[in-house]
């Protein structure tokens, strides 16, 4: 505006003290030399400012030439019109680049998502979530259109930021230091930090159970133990055969009844076998019997005390726990920089549902991740048989990313500080979230 004025002011001065020659010529060389580049700069930054400079210089010369008419009256009347149609030209063809480069009908805000639930949510090609409906009330307050990309992997939404691929990366993105040297980041509006994820039967499934058994020494036990069963069913097999006439004749149902009866012993349960040999043969049996009850507190006191020590050592309670054990991150976000940081033996997956598939089958024994986006997934997800531990830790918060400098931040920001004020931001988290305790 302040370049309008100037040049206003100098086409005016040439009109009331020059000669109706020289007025128009020093105003278009002025024009020409000085005030039409700086205006062309000044439209190309602020449009609407450049726009309110011309007005003001059609002002300020349309007095100045009423000033003069004033003064010199004896002019002929056709030269002064002439004049002014000259000067007015001149100023409008400062305007005309303003015209010829009138934007575009606005094109849409490329917004980058990484789905994240319940903070960026896509069902059906349709996308939803706290940060996307907030995102897209800011967005229609600005008068912007959206058009929306996915990415795999947080690390690869911030990239797509700091290269200008994207405009706003909106999911749940955590403001760091680190980040805030690649991209702008707006006013945050929402509290978060990190826990921990588990296998509700963490440490005691059955494969651990083994592994510890053997780590024990009860699986050698135990083969000894299947030894003599299976010598005790053929003994046993070979005597019913010789003495008892109605033990049945063919060697697969004598051996069976044979290990039934075994077994029988083994489990504590007195055997229904006939007694051919009196009162020896109902001490020999009660010996057995003995001998089974032996074998059955052995094995079950065994593997009690296998799974009460596994439950002790592999129990994950809280983040001094972790050392040593197998984590899962995800790919660039905090909990990845987290573990790195704190030496732990991490695996990165790109979304929670790879990372939750690799805790159940025992690939890894915790998730670190977001508070809400664990708790979430664990609350929407009760079959799959996962708990969140732990207090939070860590804590940070969230923020809608955009390149460097990026001159939409500003406006941004301002809409998210009146959505806090409006209430709209704690209406969302008690959508997703439930009210706060």
């Amino acid at each position: 505006m302040l370049l309008g004025i100037i040049a206003a002011i100098s086409v005016a001065a040439g009109l009331y003290f020059s000669t109706i020659i020289v007025a128009p010529i020093a105003g278009a060389l002025f024009i020409i030399a000085i005030v039409w580049p700086m205006q062309r700069r000044l439209q190309q930054q602020q449009p609407q400012l450049a726009a309110l400079a011309i007005v003001v210089m059609l002002i300020v010369v349309v007095f100045a030439g009423v000033a003069k008419d004033v003064r010199r009256r004896r002019q002929d009347f056709i030269s002064k019109n002439a004049l002014y149609l000259v000067t007015l030209c001149l100023l409008l063809s400062v305007g005309s680049p303003f015209a010829q480069e009138m934007p575009h009908p606005k094109q849409p805000i490329r917004v980058g998502l990484y789905v994240s639930p319940p903070f960026v949510i896509q069902e059906k090609g349709h996308f939803t979530g706290m940060a996307v409906e907030l995102w897209e009330v800011l967005a229609e307050a600005q008068g912007l259109q959206t058009k929306y990309q996915t990415f795999p992997t947080v690390r690869a939404l911030i990239d797509a930021a700091a290269n200008g691929d994207i405009d706003v990366a909106v999911t749940n993105l955590t403001i760091t230091q680190g980040r805030a040297q690649r991209i702008d980041f707006t006013y945050p509006w929402f509290d978060a930090g990190l826990r921990i994820m588990v296998n509700e039967h963490q440490g005691t499934g059955f494969l651990e159970v083994i592994t510890g058994l053997r780590d024990s020494g009860f699986l050698r036990a135990y083969a000894w133990i299947a030894l003599v069963v299976a010598a005790a069913t053929i003994l046993l097999t070979l005597f019913d055969r010789r003495f008892d006439p109605n033990f049945p004749r063919r060697w697969r149902d004598g051996v069976a009844e044979s290990f039934f009866s075994v077994m029988s012993i083994a489990a504590g349960k007195s055997s229904s076998r006939r007694n051919i040999f009196g009162w020896v043969g109902r001490i020999w049996q009660g010996l057995w019997l003995v001998c089974g009850i032996a074998v059955l507190a052995f094995v079950t006191s065994s593997v009690a005390t296998v799974m009460t020590t596994l439950s002790l050592t592999n129990q994950i309670n809280s983040l001094s726990d972790l050392p040593g054990k197998a984590v899962g991150v995800f790919t660039g976000s905090v909990s990845e920089e987290f573990a790195h940081g704190s030496r732990l033996d991490l695996h990165s997956f790109p979304d929670i549902d790879e990372a939750v598939a690799a805790l159940l089958n025992g690939n890894i024994a915790a998730i670190i991740g977001d508070a809400p986006v664990l708790e979430y997934y664990a609350h929407r997800h009760p079959e799959r048989r996962v708990d969140v531990i732990g207090d939070v830790f860590e804590p940070d918060k969230y923020g809608f990313g955009l390149p460097l400098n990026s001159p939409v931040t500003r406006r941004l920001t301002v809409e998210l500080i009146g959505a806090h004020e409006r209430g709209l931001v704690e209406q969302l988290h008690t959508k997703y979230f439930g009210k706060s305790p």
